[in-house]
């Protein structure tokens, strides 16, 4: 369902969301085992959207994490509420676009590189972007140019900053990290590939994009940061590609990443995924390992799922994961049955 106003005959505002409930059971590495029922998902979206004339549109897309009574309390000592909890702010963004392309400036989620092509098509999974097994999600801000797609081909190039104190809000005047990007869709083939290259403002934890600016921060904790840069605790350059193929009968995907830190140390990850509808249900799997230099080993891990959809909005789920990191004797597995319903 969608909610819909015109304070204009060419402007639209539309809302749409999601809630996800599951009951499950996990087990740490440490062999530390839970067992019950939980909201795993709920947002708000509202995306609004105006014709300029002239071939031109704007709009502005703002998300609401709202996932009802998540903590055991809604108040803390002194009726603070939680930051981790209750309503919270997701993603946020404007753009323009045209035949020129599309401007587009936000504060968002960056999500995992290399899984959207590798899952797309399948069925929902818990997910295997932990920073471990593959690079994790992190807030950042952005001002992207994306140009129009030609014969399928696409490309993008944007600026990328930490939240709220990016390089180019510091007294260096200088982005975090720059990328450039190629997509290419069409027919069953769907490409792409990026190149991120980071600057000394950049700090990243477990190679991720996990960044802020040391400008501005105490004497102790910039040379903390400076003692992480140079032992390579910040990325240095990043490269990303995926595909995905639909052969008719099922959809495989592969990704690849390799980030180079600032000691030249190389973190190289893999995605490989199968997924194929049978009816009402959509069934897939995937697989991740990731290798870091000098560390004997690979963190490897799986997604299995099997979901059947009631509707177009509602789906249950059979979810399965499992992982194993190195350095760490035992495997890490949650099972769970997920219901889910978007609007």
């Amino acid at each position: 369902m969608a909610a819909s106003g015109a304070a204009f005959a060419q402007s639209s505002v539309s809302l749409t969301g999601k809630l996800r409930f599951a009951y499950g059971t996990a087990k740490t590495d440490a062999g530390v085992k839970t067992t019950g029922v939980g909201v795993t998902d709920g947002d708000w979206n509202i995306a609004a959207v105006e014709d300029l004339g002239g071939g031109l549109k704007a709009g502005a897309n703002m998300a609401l994490r709202l996932r009802g009574r998540d903590a055991a309390n809604d108040t803390l000592a002194g009726g603070a509420l939680t930051d981790g909890n209750g309503a919270r702010p997701r993603d946020s963004s404007m753009y323009v676009t045209g035949d020129f392309g599309t401007v587009t400036i936000g504060a968002i989620e960056a999500g995992n590189g290399i899984l959207g092509l590798v899952t797309a098509g399948g069925p929902t999974y818990i997910g295997l972007d932990n920073g471990a097994q593959l690079a994790a999600a992190s807030n950042v801000d952005l001002l992207s140019y994306r140009t129009p797609t030609m014969s399928g081909f696409s490309a993008v190039a944007m600026m990328i900053d930490a939240v709220g104190g990016g390089g180019a809000e510091a007294a260096s005047k200088q982005a975090n990290a720059t990328l450039v990007g190629f997509n290419y869709a069409n027919g069953p083939l769907s490409l792409a590939l990026d190149l991120t290259n980071y600057s000394a403002n950049a700090y990243s934890v477990a190679n991720g994009i996990a960044m802020y600016a040391p400008t501005g921060t105490s004497a102790a904790a910039t040379a903390a940061v400076q003692a992480a840069i140079t032992a390579g605790g910040v990325p240095d350059s990043r490269t990303r590609m995926s595909a995905n193929y639909n052969l008719g009968v099922a959809i495989v995907g592969a990704g690849y990443q390799t980030a180079k830190n600032a000691a030249g140390i190389k973190k190289n990850e893999t995605a490989v995924s199968v997924s194929a509808p049978f009816g009402a249900f959509n069934v897939g799997a995937v697989y991740a390992t990731s290798k870091t230099d000098g560390v004997d080993g690979n963190n490897t891990g799986y997604d299995l799922s099997a979901q059947y959809n009631l509707s177009k909005r509602t789906y249950v789920a059979l979810q399965t994961q499992s992982t194993k990191t190195v350095g760490v004797a035992g495997t890490a597995t949650n099972t769970r049955v997920q219901l889910a319903h978007s609007f």
